[in-house]
């Protein structure tokens, strides 16, 4: 009996799931495309110390006061320090 029990909740909870009851509609804007090129470095940003990370290409931007960094999956993962600061 419990069996069997839990495996008709088991199948009713599945089927609102794939009903999408009760769940709310998400709606986001798409992240700004990724610029490949990036921007021109200043002339005092430190060296580039690669030309490739995990297979996308090292590139430079002038957010957060400018550092080196990568595009991967559609957000931007630092790899230098802030040049103003030296730091985070």
């Amino acid at each position: 009996m419990k069996s069997t029990l839990s495996a008709v909740a088991v199948a009713a909870g599945l089927s609102v799931a794939v009903l999408g009851v009760g769940s709310a509609v998400a709606s986001a804007d798409p992240p700004p495309p990724a610029p490949v090129q990036g921007e021109v470095p200043p002339p005092n940003a430190p060296r580039k110390t690669a030309e490739f990370w995990d297979g996308e290409p090292v590139v430079w931007t002038s957010m957060w006061g400018g550092r080196w960094g990568v595009w991967k999956n559609g957000q931007f993962l630092t790899l230098s320090s802030n040049i103003i600061t030296n730091g985070g």
